[in-house]
């Protein structure tokens, strides 16, 4: 495993038990840019805490596993899997306790030993058919 794969392990593991500050400050530089989240939520190293702050708020069992992780140089890929539970409000959703299951990508680019730079889709629309956002697709 590169040193970036195992910087990265190392920090969703702190995300994943809870520890949203130890996850941001192991894997992000002060400076870190982040494309492709919510507009509600600043494209810096704060909004992408008050992110993941919500998201454990609304989803506390919320796991991210990596299915697939590629290294290349300064950037590495990872398809992932979100799962967990919506148990309080989330994203402005009221608690379902509905399972959450979404994939996501992301790309993210190191300066040293840190993250300067993240691109990010997750799969927007099951995510929110699963919190109540967005309704259910039928067949016409």
């Amino acid at each position: 495993m590169s040193e970036h794969a195992t910087t990265i392990a190392t920090a969703v593991g702190r995300l994943n038990a809870g520890d949203v500050d130890g996850y941001i400050t192991t894997l992000y530089a002060p400076e870190a840019v982040f494309h492709g989240f919510p507009a509600a939520f600043t494209p810096d190293r704060n909004g992408i805490a008050a992110f993941f702050r919500a998201l454990r708020a609304g989803a506390p069992d919320a796991n991210i596993a990596a299915e697939d992780l590629l290294c290349d140089g300064d950037r590495v890929a990872v398809r992932f899997t979100l799962t967990g539970t919506h148990t309080e409000e989330l994203f402005g959703a009221p608690a379902t306790g509905a399972h959450i299951e979404a994939e996501g990508i992301t790309i993210v680019r190191f300066s040293g030993d840190q993250v300067v730079e993240r691109w990010n889709r997750l799969d927007d629309v099951a995510f929110l058919t699963q919190i109540g956002l967005m309704p259910v697709a039928t067949a016409a």
